[in-house]
């Protein structure tokens, strides 16, 4: 029901969302974003955000009502390049009460988080994902477009090879190898990726996105190994290489041939879809592998906004994203 607009709001107060205030948050979010309110508390909670702090997260109240929320989300970002660590304030949780929007609460939360975030000193860029960019842009987020899904009709595979491969739910490899699959990502960076160096962001890597996929893993024991991901494997219409990680080119082709093998081996199809492209493997060899030309899926819902990098390093950045030389995988976002 829209709000009157005679309705006196004069009075809103914006102001530091407290700990104790987060069922209303919740509240506000679920009513908007309907989905298993067990997700909501795992994924969206201050508590999920492994460095979060008091203050991060904003809210507008009316009435003594909560009707307004935006939130940073501290992520840190690795440079392969560099050996340096971007923090970087990545938006999430703007909403508005339905009877409440196109009352500009939502944009001054987010002018009220920039403030912040150039004021501290700590955050060095801001990102965000949304489909609504005019509400960002006009606040100095740019949009960048990533190849979210690669799809390739392999010519060359055979499912008789997959016998022999161990896969695991990801319970049990989180249960029996949790250190090794933290020490391949942790060597195997790509450009840019978000740290899961912190025992609560790594729990809610493998631990939470994973089991919520019902994915499976493969561990390649090479002498250097590498793990690839499939999410969703019992759905053939959601099914997707979901991420993997490879100290070389050789391993890199390994895990992901095992990855369609077992995929060809479930559901009869040698459609395969990857999240983002391959860290080492190109466009060229990609398109050997295809029967058809490969089909590169691009998203343009990732914003970016410079806190106070050198605008050659912000360019770097940006370039990394939208050729896929940096990662995002949908487990780095909680």
């Amino acid at each position: 029901m829209a709000l009157n607009r005679d309705v006196d709001t004069s009075s809103v107060v914006y102001r530091s969302i407290k700990k104790h205030e987060q069922k209303q948050v919740l509240d506000l979010l679920y009513s908007i974003f309907p989905c298993n309110p067990a997700d909501f508390e795992r994924s969206y909670t201050a508590e999920a955000s492994p460095d979060y702090q008091e203050g991060d997260k904003l809210g507008a109240w009316h009435n003594g009502r909560l009707v307004s929320t935006a939130h940073i989300r501290r992520l840190r970002i690795q440079s392969s390049e560099d050996d340096n660590e971007y923090l970087c304030g990545f938006i999430s949780n703007v909403a508005t009460a339905e009877e409440y929007r196109k009352r500009g609460f939502s944009r001054h939360l987010l002018r009220l988080l920039i403030e912040k975030m150039e004021q501290s000193s700590e955050f060095d860029l801001s990102m965000l994902g949304t489909d609504v960019h005019n509400h960002y842009s006009a606040l100095g987020w740019e949009q960048i477009s990533i190849p979210m899904i690669v799809t390739i009709e392999w010519n060359d595979l055979n499912s008789i090879n997959n016998n022999n491969i161990k896969w695991c739910s990801a319970a049990e490899v989180l249960s029996t190898d949790r250190d090794l699959l933290f020490k391949i990502h942790s060597n195997t960076s790509r450009k840019y990726q978000y740290s899961r160096t912190n025992g609560t962001m790594f729990t809610h890597w493998a631990g939470w996105d994973w089991q919520h996929n019902e994915a499976i893993v493969h561990i390649c024991h090479d002498a250097e190994p590498g793990y690839v991901v499939i999410s969703k494997p019992n759905n053939i219409d959601d099914i997707c290489v979901y991420e993997w990680r490879a100290p070389n080119i050789d391993v890199e082709r390994k895990v992901l041939k095992a990855a369609a093998e077992k995929i060809l081996q479930r559901h009869q199809t040698n459609i395969i879809r990857f999240h983002g492209l391959p860290q080492y493997i190109g466009i060229d060899e990609l398109n050997q592998w295809a029967a058809n030309s490969i089909k590169i899926e691009k998203k343009g819902d990732m914003m970016i906004r410079n806190i106070r990098l050198s605008n050659d390093k912000l360019e770097n950045i940006k370039t990394a994203y939208s050729d896929g030389s940096a990662s995002c995988w949908l487990a780095d976002f909680f």
